[in-house]
């Protein structure tokens, strides 16, 4: 009996010193300064498990190798972006006064002649460029916006649900951003002004402009030109993945020759972006027309894009 109890206090000695031990590894433990950057990664417990990274941690965005974007309070990798607060913004050129030519050598079809500005597809029927002293507007009944505004853009909008209907009268422009805009960056706001420089043809009733977004590197050909009105439509014309909705203008019949000043708001959060963003903004009739036919020729200026 006496054997065990001493064996026992053995045990019980072994047991308070281990414990001492163990309290003085957890007081060393609490006082470790951690130097080691590894280490310290590999202790923290991260804010995103998934990332391997916290809350506000730099993130490669796009799967490029570049540390571009921010991680969001979702956990998500959103590309960084810059706050531009004053027009024309992520817009390029947007009052057309940049131009490389003479916009009345040629009576239409030559968008191109302003910096940044470029047509929809490869040829065929384009936006057209004009100035204050500009007398040709290509039709008879066409009248210049007013007040004068230097140089403007006009092309046609039509309005038809006709699937026979032509691709005479669908124009359009496409500007190149100064950089992209991509998924989950805020709030923009895209304003413009436009006028009815056809008030004076034949009457007409209301359109829609169409405003979209598109992913298109600057050294790809533009597409080949539409066959139909709506034939490949809006969506399809740089490809689904490459292109969102943004929003669309309605002009309606009374509108005049003076100036209208609009806007419209985008949320990169409701939308579905291009993987890549967008780099583009394309200017042109919308996908979504009216039941009843319309037609009218615009003049547009003033093109502005901030967030």
């Amino acid at each position: 009996m006496k054997t065990k109890y001493i064996l026992n206090q053995n045990q019980t000695h072994k047991m308070s010193s281990n414990l001492l031990k163990l309290l003085c590894l957890v007081f060393v433990l609490l006082q470790f300064s951690c130097s080691d950057d590894d280490l310290c990664e590999y202790n923290q417990i991260l804010d995103c498990q998934d990332l391997q990274l916290n809350i506000g941690d730099a993130c490669d965005s796009n799967g490029d190798g570049d540390a571009d974007g921010t991680v969001n309070d979702a956990c998500e990798c959103v590309p960084k972006f810059p706050i531009i607060t004053s027009c024309p913004g992520f817009i390029q050129n947007g009052d057309f006064e940049i131009i490389t030519g003479d916009p009345n050598a040629s009576i239409d079809q030559d968008i191109d002649l302003a910096t940044h500005w470029k047509p929809l597809w490869q040829s065929g029927s384009l936006a057209d460029l004009f100035n204050d002293t500009t007398t040709n507007y290509g039709a008879g009944c066409f009248v210049g916006p007013t007040p004068t505004s230097g140089v403007f853009a006009g092309m046609w909008i039509e309005n038809t649900t006709n699937p026979a209907g032509n691709a005479t009268y669908r124009e359009g422009m496409f500007n190149e951003l100064t950089t992209s805009i991509h998924q989950n960056t805020g709030i923009y706001n895209l304003s413009f002004d436009y006028a009815n420089m056809s008030q004076n043809c034949a009457s007409s009733r209301d359109v829609k402009i169409g405003i979209y977004g598109v992913y298109h590197p600057g050294s790809d050909p533009l597409p080949a030109n539409p066959t139909g009105i709506a034939t490949p439509t809006n969506i399809d014309l740089f490809g689904a993945a490459n292109t969102v909705f943004l929003g669309e203008i309605i002009v309606t019949s009374s509108t005049s020759n003076t100036w209208i000043t609009t806007s419209i708001s985008i949320d990169t959060s409701t939308l579905t972006f291009p993987a890549n963003g967008i780099n583009h903004i394309m200017v042109t009739n919308s996908h979504l027309p009216f039941a009843d036919y319309g037609k009218m020729f615009l003049g547009f200026d003033n093109f502005c894009l901030i967030n």
